[in-house]
């Protein structure tokens, strides 16, 4: 029987969007390796001695996901917290569907040697979009860009149940550590002048301080669980407009078409390789369009480089 770490980037996390990519991750794994023993370990946190022997145990690691290789991996704003003392110690670990944190920057020496340290060598590392395996390449040469797990199952089947047109509710959602007030509120005028209902699910919490800072009267608030969010797209006839990524992709997988307000790397760099429904923030014009033009949604996956990866194990 083999023995896996899952480093589980929803523990500990204050975002519920990790809840969905681990979701996704947990699909995988059991496919890939239904037999092994499956142990969970955090990654917002530094590792402690119990989590350490856990590692250790094990045959080797998957990290599940989101956007934790950063250019200073030693950072106190690092999302994957690791140090220098973890080198040599914690190693295999074999990535799955993460992505590089930020633009404009490489990896710093000290990062460049404790991910060599930590990833491991035999397998071939999963991606999800172009520019992160452009900054891992440098590092760690044998990966691909398989995009994110979470839309592995999108594929030509899934999107062509996917509605053209216009539904009679919206859920948004927005992101307060990446503000740009006006931009918002005109989104979600735009959004109440062209549906009898627009809801928000707030993947933070101070994503709702936001809103109500934003002036906006009128907005349903789905209540602030992942649990409530797939009910609710269970239930009601919806479209997605909103800036959080895997909110959007949860509303997909949920069988509702999505656009996604791209207000950084992680989006915009997905949508480039597969198509997903992206526009930047402050794009009116083009949301506007999007809502009645009765597209279909179109997205192209890797499916070779995901069947690779998947077929290693």
């Amino acid at each position: 029987m083999q023995i896996l770490t899952v480093l589980d980037t929803s523990v500990p996390s204050n975002n519920l969007g990790d809840e969905i990519i681990m979701d996704a991750v947990y699909d995988v794994v059991h496919e890939v390796l239904p037999n092994a023993y499956i142990n969970r370990v955090g990654t917002h946190d530094y590792l402690g001695e119990y989590s350490r022997k856990l590692i250790a145990a094990s045959d080797f690691s998957i990290f599940g996901g989101t956007n934790m290789l950063d250019p200073d991996m030693l950072s106190k704003g690092a999302l994957w917290k690791l140090r220098l003392s973890d080198v040599g110690k914690i190693s295999p670990v074999v990535l799955l569907g993460v992505g590089w944190r930020r633009y404009g920057e490489a990896a710093s020496w000290s990062s460049r040697r404790l991910l060599n340290s930590v990833l491991s060598t035999d397998f071939v590392h999963s991606v999800r979009d172009s520019y992160t395996l452009d900054r891992l390449a440098g590092i760690k040469p044998k990966a691909s860009n398989t995009a994110c797990m979470t839309m592995w199952r999108l594929d030509a089947a899934a999107t062509a149940k996917l509605p053209r047109t216009k539904a009679t509710r919206v859920v948004t959602t927005l992101t307060f550590y990446s503000k740009d007030e006006a931009a918002d509120r005109r989104m979600l005028e735009l959004l109440k002048g062209n549906y009898a209902t627009v809801a928000i699910w707030s993947q933070q919490a101070p994503d709702l301080a936001y809103l109500e800072s934003l002036g906006v009267p009128g907005i349903e608030v789905i209540p602030p669980t992942l649990r409530a969010y797939n009910s609710y797209l269970d239930n009601e006839d919806i479209d997605f407009i909103g800036t959080r990524l895997h909110g959007g992709v949860r509303a997909m997988q949920k069988g509702h078409r999505a656009l996604i307000i791209g207000i950084d790397n992680r989006a915009t760099e997905i949508a480039r390789d597969t198509g997903l429904p992206v526009v930047p923030r402050g794009s009116d014009e083009a949301i506007s369009a999007w809502i009645h033009a009765g597209c279909a949604t179109t997205i192209t996956l890797p499916t070779e480089a995901i069947a690779q990866w998947k077929a290693q194990f």
